[in-house]
């Protein structure tokens, strides 16, 4: 009974080591000495399907982990902020993750973490700065190859016609906006037959996009047969606003996008898009995985990448259920 009895006990103190590892990781890296380890993320906002899953993502992990955590929502207000940041670090936490709306305006921030000797990763967007000095690592997707593929769709797509493109756009100043406009054009301008015609911002959202393509159609008369959209909820209110014009979407008029929005995917499914460069929000477990390496001593690289998955109407179906 006795041999029974120890190799129990011993069995429960290694499961007891083994679920504090993280913690004690964690304590170890413990700023202010509290013996909590507290982690912040400064979201830019939480505007639509894609930020809002990456919220729930963070959230769902930390809580998992067993860690203390706190978000701010910066509402794409780039003093605010600054300012989230400034008051996570004085609510004391251990370790901050970032999303910047802007690459220049997040570096007071940067450097009042750096102050505060309070580690940072980035997420989903870069930051103006030096790698290893301002941040440990940034986990994004490569937003000019995401640009690629959607300009190469294009290209496999529209054959030898004339091909006219309208843009919407992010919100100007991001990182992910600079770099998919950069990936549709490394693709597109090779070629003869393709222009791109306009190229406004929609702001990520649905409704700004059709307000703006409504603008375009306007302007142009209607005249352009592809559009390229910076994300899915802005390719939705396209899709409305050519509608209501008389046009086609689908067909008249093709539609590329990025991230793997259910809703989208339904549209491909239903002929309404062509095409989306899926971006995944799920950022949680890329994120704590990092941060724990990192307080287990590793180093890490610049980059982290998510992968991408193109979506036609041939594998629609089979990525639904792993849209968002």
């Amino acid at each position: 009974m006795k041999k029974v009895l120890v190799l129990v006990l011993a069995l429960a103190l290694s499961m007891a080591l083994l679920a504090g590892m993280a913690s004690a990781e964690a304590v170890a890296g413990d700023i202010n000495g509290d013996g909590v380890f507290k982690v912040g993320f400064s979201e830019l906002d939480i505007d639509g399907a894609w930020r809002v899953t990456q919220v729930e993502s963070m959230e769902e992990e930390a809580t998992s982990r067993g860690y203390e955590y706190v978000m701010t929502n910066a509402e794409y207000d780039t003093e605010k902020q600054v300012a989230d940041v400034e008051d996570l670090l004085a609510q004391g936490v251990d370790f901050l993750f970032i999303a910047p709306i802007d690459m220049d305006a997040i570096v007071p921030a940067l450097d009042a973490a750096k102050a505060a000797g309070v580690p940072v990763i980035l997420l989903d967007r870069q930051a103006t700065g030096t790698w290893g000095e301002d941040w440990l690592t940034t986990i994004i997707a490569d937003y000019i190859q995401q640009g690629e593929i959607a300009g190469q769709w294009i290209v496999d797509n529209m054959g030898e016609e004339e091909v006219k493109i309208v843009e919407i756009t992010g919100v100007v100043g991001g990182s992910d906006v600079r770099d998919r406009a950069q990936g549709l054009r490394n693709v597109v301008e090779q070629y003869d037959n393709m222009e791109i015609v306009a190229s406004q911002s929609g702001e990520w959202s649905r409704a700004t996009a059709q307000e703006v393509t409504e603008n375009i159609i306007q302007s142009t008369g209607g005249d352009f047969n592809v559009v390229y959209c910076h994300n899915d909820e802005m390719a939705l209110g396209v899709v409305l606003a050519l509608k209501a014009a008389g046009m086609n979407p689908g067909t008249d008029v093709k539609i590329v996008a990025i991230d793997g929005q259910a809703e989208a995917v339904e549209a491909i499914i239903a002929g309404e898009m062509n095409a989306i460069a899926t971006c995944s929000p799920r950022f949680g477990p890329a994120a704590f995985d990092a941060m724990e390496s990192y307080l287990a001593g590793e180093e890490l690289p610049e980059f982290i990448i998510n992968p991408e998955v193109l979506i036609t109407i041939d594998n629609a179906e089979e990525q639904l259920p792993l849209a968002f």
